[in-house]
């Protein structure tokens, strides 16, 4: 029976249409083995390259024994600014290397930073709550610095950082001169609520991995990281991969990975408060958040305050930073063309944030 001309042609489509999406099949297979193997092949290289960040040594003007706040210009008469990192990671990221240093770049335009070095948490962790590392640490660090120093402080938080330093700025007005706050969460609904109880759900995955010292491990922590953007691991291993191994650019990645994979165990009070009241409950932004008694609010703090939102920030949107300038006292917004860590210490990183913020800081000390 011959078929007429619709059904031949119907049949050679389906026939066309079936070779098609073999074809396409194989070349999604393809690029998939392609890019796993990249991944792979960044992996092994990273674990096996010698470099090392060179360790810096610098002075602790306080110290309480659980944590140090490091002077980067002890002769310097400049302006005093304190930079308090995350609790989650090390300081590393303001101090990377000597070509990659926030802290060196503050003292060379003239002013007198600290950065406060957190201790992984002791056998106590259990007991260490947000409030304790605010009343007990950097209120004391603090006053030390004003003390020696003869003036109100100015205050840099990066990332978690920031929320410390917005409530140590709201418990301390007239103690603190003002306020930069670098790529921190505010919002954490912002832009997707759905990704935020994602987050929150981590929970119980936390309390049973703390549950023998009280502590979170780094380990369990970088889960919480991959959530936010789970792409990204396969994204920088596989540029990683065809880097020159011997160049500065190799080198600058294997230090800031050593940074991303080498901090310190979180105090588990302060994990479930991350999970619970900033992811869960977005206490912060709804003015629910209370440290030390008293409800933390972006009004809490009413000097000059500037809030660095980097644009192509996976981890912390830019829009969950800018909240906080919104309906601030005094508060002005800088968007930085960067990413969460490369806007600190990127190839551009002096630029884009360094120079504006090294601007701001000098007319709010004024």
């Amino acid at each position: 029976m011959l078929l007429g001309d619709d059904a031949a042609k119907r049949i050679h489509a389906e026939i066309k249409d079936d070779a098609m999406r073999k074809a396409l099949t194989q070349s999604t297979i393809q690029e998939a083995s392609a890019r796993w193997t990249a991944f792979n092949k960044g992996i092994s290289l990273y674990q096996s390259h010698p470099f090392r960040r060179p360790e810096t040594k610098r002075e602790a003007i306080w110290t309480d024994g659980r944590a140090r706040l490091l002077d980067y210009a002890p002769k310097q008469s400049g302006y005093p600014v304190i930079a308090i990192p995350s609790l989650v990671n090390s300081y590393h990221a303001l101090d990377l290397s000597p070509d990659a240093s926030l802290m060196v770049g503050l003292a060379d335009a003239g002013f007198r930073p600290f950065l406060m070095d957190w201790d992984v948490p002791g056998e106590d962790a259990a007991e260490w709550r947000i409030d304790r590392y605010v009343l007990e640490i950097l209120t004391p660090a603090l006053n030390a610095v004003a003390k020696d120093t003869g003036r109100p402080p100015i205050l840099i938080g990066y990332c978690m950082g920031g929320l410390l330093a917005a409530a140590l700025a709201a418990l301390n007005n007239q103690n603190v001169r003002a306020l930069a706050l670098l790529a921190m969460p505010w919002d954490f609904h912002t832009p997707s609520k759905s990704q935020a109880d994602g987050v929150a759900k981590l929970g119980p995955m936390f309390q049973m991995s703390a549950k023998a010292t009280g502590a979170v491990p780094t380990d369990v922590l970088q889960t919480l990281f991959f959530s936010l953007d789970p792409t990204l691991a396969l994204r920088k291993f596989r540029a990683f991969a065809e880097m020159d191994m011997a160049s500065k650019a190799a080198h600058a990645f294997v230090a800031m990975e050593d940074w991303v994979n080498g901090g310190p165990d979180l105090a588990a009070p302060v994990a479930q408060s991350v999970l619970t009241e900033w992811y869960g409950e977005n206490a912060p932004h709804l003015g629910r958040w209370h440290v030390a008694g008293r409800v933390i609010t972006n009004a809490s703090y009413t000097g000059p305050t500037l809030v660095t939102a980097p644009m192509r920030d996976r981890i912390v949107p830019p829009a969950s930073s800018r909240a906080y300038a919104i309906g601030a006292a005094h508060a002005e917004i800088l968007d930085v063309d960067g990413g969460h860590v490369g806007m600190i210490v990127g190839s551009r990183a002096k630029e884009r944030l360094w120079r504006p913020l090294f601007k701001w800081l000098h007319n709010a000390a004024q």
